[in-house]
């Protein structure tokens, strides 16, 4: 019973994030749109949109740790990919099964995927080997262009850039205004995560990918103890990640997202747990594994707060500027500098 509640546990944990980010999402487009339009307005800019600005986080990160400090804009991405990245040392990809709003979407696409078919499609070896190297083979592009293609002064002035700095604006307006081709791609990636689950998380997504590879460096891991497992192959049949759980001394796969939903179908105590390496062989709860993630994750995110790199630098001065301009090319070609930003005078 204590399993399932930990899968219950993390249930919550993920709708109240995507609630979360539901609120952000209303608020920024609140904000965006009345300075795009010239209005005023008494919302605020909500510093947790850019954890859907991920380059310019491994930006900031290669700059922060070539000694180039933590940049100004958009610090709050930085904050969380550092978060997402600790939970996942902790917990194998736990960001993405606890945390991450297109998880959490795409484990309800598969959820109706599961209720509609019976059972979701099951895309052939042959075929879901190659596709899962898509991820993989995107986060090598990103990290080779932004870690090896560019020196420090060239991504500070990247991270300097007018398109840089309304990056959050520009994405707002790529989905407010979709060309036919966008509402395409969309209803294609939604179809295909109802027909087979975690479709964009299995194939596509490179921050899964740099998490993933991140997990296999975690300490806490699903172990099973083969001297009480029956065999019954519960655990690999809800796998989302389709792991051969019964045939595992300790879940060390790349693909493992610490969901527990493994744990929670064994029908035999202890027999599946979150342990220690070998020689610590006590269990971690479920819900105790869940607990750690979160609050792992909101210690980062609050040492950024205390530390004054939550908020961006950019004042609401430079901000109704840059998106009074925002069409112009200045903001299609990164390095190009728009006409200066007027100062407000004292007086």
């Amino acid at each position: 019973m204590s399993n399932r509640r930990g899968t219950g546990a993390r249930r919550y944990v993920q709708a109240g994030f995507l609630a979360l980010v539901l609120v952000i999402g209303a608020q920024f487009s609140i904000w965006a749109f009345a300075h795009l339009e010239g209005r005023a307005t008494s919302v605020g800019r909500p510093p947790g949109v850019e954890g859907f600005l991920p380059i310019s986080a491994l930006m900031s990160l290669r700059l922060w740790l070539g000694g180039g400090g933590l940049h100004p804009v958009h610090p709050a991405g930085l904050a969380i990919l550092l978060g997402a990245m600790l939970a996942s040392l902790l917990v194998p990809r736990s960001f993405c099964s606890h945390v991450c709003p297109v998880g959490a979407v795409s484990e309800l696409l598969g959820d109706l995927g599961r209720r509609w078919l019976g059972r979701p499609w099951q895309l052939p070896r042959w075929l879901d080997v190659p596709l899962r190297g898509l991820k993989y083979l995107l986060l090598a592009f990103f990290v080779w262009a932004t870690w090896i293609a560019m020196g420090l002064p060239s991504l500070q002035g990247f991270l300097d850039s007018p398109y840089n700095k309304v990056a959050d604006v520009k994405m707002l307006l790529f989905f407010a205004e979709p060309s036919r081709l966008t509402i395409g791609v969309l209803a294609a990636l939604v179809v295909a995560s109802v027909l087979v689950r975690d479709f964009w998380c299995r194939y596509l997504c490179p921050y899964g990918a740099l998490l993933g590879l991140a997990g296999r460096f975690a300490p806490l891991k699903v172990d099973r103890d083969v001297a009480t497992c029956t065999q019954c192959q519960a655990c690999t049949r809800v796998c989302p990640a389709r792991i051969s759980v019964h045939t595992a001394t300790r879940v060390r796969h790349v693909e493992c997202s610490g969901c527990q939903d493994c744990v929670a179908a064994c029908p035999v105590a202890e027999c599946l747990a979150v342990r220690l390496p070998s020689g610590r062989r006590r269990a971690v709860g479920p819900v105790a594994v869940v607990g750690a993630v979160v609050v792992l994750f909101l210690v980062v995110l609050g040492v950024f707060r205390l530390t004054g790199h939550w908020r961006s630098g950019i004042s609401e001065t430079e901000y109704a500027q840059r998106l009074r301009e925002i069409g112009s090319p200045a903001y299609g070609h990164p390095g190009v500098s728009p006409p200066p930003i007027p100062r407000p005078v004292d007086d």
